[in-house]
């Protein structure tokens, strides 16, 4: 992964504010956007989230919540567009 790439996150949730850093990986799909990316929140690792046909969903195991998951897909999702 090329840090350099790398984009702040500022998300409101269920009352409580996150801040952190999402990495988007190097590999690309056919339209040009990261296949999956790193995302750090409040200076931990969080998980490695992708977007599938089912929506975003962790890249390994389905340990975080699903609505987190889904509210920080969006906000990459709105960085990209």
């Amino acid at each position: 992964m090329n840090t350099d790439n790398t984009f702040p996150l500022s998300l409101d949730f269920e009352g409580k504010h996150y801040h952190g850093k999402i990495t988007p990986s190097d590999e690309q799909n056919k339209n040009g956007t990261p296949v999956y990316f790193r995302v750090t929140l409040d200076g931990e690792f969080f998980a490695y989230l992708c977007c599938s046909d089912n929506g975003w969903m962790e890249k390994e195991g389905n340990t975080r919540p699903k609505a987190l998951v889904n509210a920080i897909g969006e906000y990459i999702k709105d960085f990209y567009e």
